[in-house]
């Protein structure tokens, strides 16, 4: 099995303060501890808000088996990151592009609440990219953008080896998840309380992480291009959405778009290091 290393720093970690790298599974409770041993050895906030309103929460690093089973591979994220501990609002997506709407969704779909929608993999970049560049974000020497696909699964996973965050099948789903519990078919608009949710109305998983799971698909920074052969392949979301059953709101789900797509079910997170 191939391991990746993703270096994405917090800044310098002496080795001998660096806590020890953790793998799947361990208990909840766990996870606590380790944010705090993390943050204390990079010398950085466990949590904060940033200039935009999102609360931030530092992920520390790790091992695990990534991926479905029949095609899992063994990843390394050497060191931790901040991830959004929700989805992104409209209300902080309309800081960078004013007037953002649903086209079609009822009035209560279109609240500052609500994860934001209709957001390309494109723009969600073009976000993460804005953000970067405010002055308090600067200052600060925060640097932005849509997590990995390593980030993201090793984040929703929360310590755990099983499909989902609280277990191998989808028993208590609704108590962590925006998704399609009836399995009716969904509308073709959002209406009548069948849409996006506002964000953390649910459980979080280990982590304080609220909606990994359901209410939008989740745009990853990852889009493998190779010049050498003109190998081009499509950017991945992750998490399953509101119009999803609850087999693709799982931990290892994941959904190829072109990076233009966009639907009233695709959203996303930031994540951020520091200088």
């Amino acid at each position: 099995m191939r391991a990746i290393f993703f270096l994405l720093t917090l800044g310098h970690m002496a080795s001998a303060a660096e806590p020890p790298m953790v793998t799947v599974p361990f208990p909840p409770e766990r996870a606590k501890t380790l944010r705090e041993e993390w943050a204390k050895a990079a010398g950085r906030d466990a949590v904060f808000t940033n200039s935009a309103g999102m609360k931030l929460l530092l992920i520390p690093g790790g091992s695990f088996t990534m991926g479905p089973n029949g095609s899992t591979y063994r990843v390394t994220l050497g060191q931790a990151f901040y991830l959004g501990e929700t989805e992104v609002t409209l209300g902080q997506y309309r800081r960078f592009k004013a007037g953002h709407k649903i086209a079609g969704a009822a009035d209560e779909f279109n609240a500052d609440d609500r994860p934001a929608a209709m957001v390309s993999w494109k723009e969600a970049k073009e976000f993460c990219d804005w953000l970067t560049d405010q002055p308090e974000e600067k200052k600060a020497g925060r640097q932005y953008s849509l997590p990995t696909e390593a980030q993201w699964e090793w984040a929703a996973r929360a310590g755990t080896s099983t499909s989902r965050h609280f277990g191998e099948t989808d028993k208590g789903q609704a108590d962590y998840s925006w998704f399609n519990v009836t399995y009716t078919p969904n509308p073709k608009n959002e209406a009548d309380g069948r849409g996006r949710q506002p964000v953390a109305k649910l459980k979080p998983n280990a982590w304080g992480l609220h909606d990994m799971l359901g209410n939008v698909w989740e745009w990853c920074a990852d889009r493998r291009e190779d010049p050498a052969t003109g190998e081009t392949r499509l950017p991945v979301m992750r998490g399953g959405s509101w119009r999803s059953g609850a087999f693709h709101c799982t931990s290892v789900a994941h959904d190829p778009g072109d990076p233009n797509m966009k639907a009233d079910n695709i959203g996303f997170r930031v994540a951020c290091r520091v200088k």
